[in-house]
């Protein structure tokens, strides 16, 4: 592999690799395969060998600013070698990916991929084929998945086919909020809510994502947590009502 100069085009191998974690019949994904060969990788990002900046050619990586959203996540078996890659959201007409192992063998071929791109309602988690849960956020538009085996969250989307990966910190501290949980020794474990998954209800995760999505606005759901805040409160009412006499 030959010294980074930037700018410089994408070499074909590590095209190949990100291409297959952004499958072409999804129409969120094949935006991208569009547009990144039309980029040019500008530079490295802040975590050195295999982390890149794609953009245009006069345009500077600034690595004081934290990077985007991960837009697709993945892995590729070659014939030599397992390849991790991540690409994240495009941001001021910048992409950020990272491949690892790094270099990349420049005669590459692909004998199989997982990727969370290609996940559908209804299906297995795609990396060991194990159980995932679906709360409907949006109906029609967006449907949040959680994996407990492999401790992971993501946002389908139905009109783009894009699974946008959640980072469990930020929606757990929001959950925590909600339970009116202020037990430090319970919020400094985040992966714990993966073991106690069943302890929450839908109406818990659903509204612990909006209040996520409340502060960082990352999806369009205008309507939707005052909406979802009206059915606790109703739930609320209806219990008090039949629990009366119970005692």
């Amino acid at each position: 592999m030959k010294e980074n100069i930037f700018p410089r085009k994408i070499l074909t191998a590590e095209k190949i690799l990100l291409f297959s974690i952004l499958p072409e019949a999804k129409t969120g994904y094949a935006a991208y395969r569009k547009l990144i060969p039309e980029l040019f990788v500008i530079g490295e990002g802040r975590l050195g060998g295999g982390n890149f900046i794609l953009g245009n050619p006069d345009d500077k990586p600034d690595l004081t600013i934290s990077s985007s959203p991960v837009f697709a996540i993945g892995t590729a078996q070659t014939d030599a070698a397992k390849y991790d890659m991540t690409i994240h959201s495009i941001s001021e007409s910048m992409i950020e990916f990272q491949i690892q192992p790094y270099p990349v063998e420049e005669n590459i071929r692909i004998k199989s991929v997982v990727t969370y791109s290609l996940w559908n309602p209804g299906m297995k988690n795609p990396e060991n084929n194990s159980v995932v849960y679906e709360y409907e956020i949006k109906k029609y538009e967006y449907l949040l998945a959680i994996a407990p085996e492999v401790k992971k969250i993501w946002l389908h989307d139905y009109k783009t086919g894009v699974n946008h990966i959640i980072p469990v910190s930020n929606f757990f501290n929001e959950l925590m909020r909600l339970k009116n949980i202020k037990d430090d020794n319970q919020l400094r474990k985040p992966n714990n809510f993966f073991e106690n998954l069943e302890t929450y209800s839908a109406l818990d995760i659903r509204l612990a994502f909006l209040m996520y999505n409340k502060y960082l606005k990352r999806f369009n759901l205008a309507g939707v947590l005052e909406k979802t805040l009206e059915e606790q409160v109703s739930r609320k009412k209806h219990f008090k009502f039949f629990g009366r006499g119970l005692n």
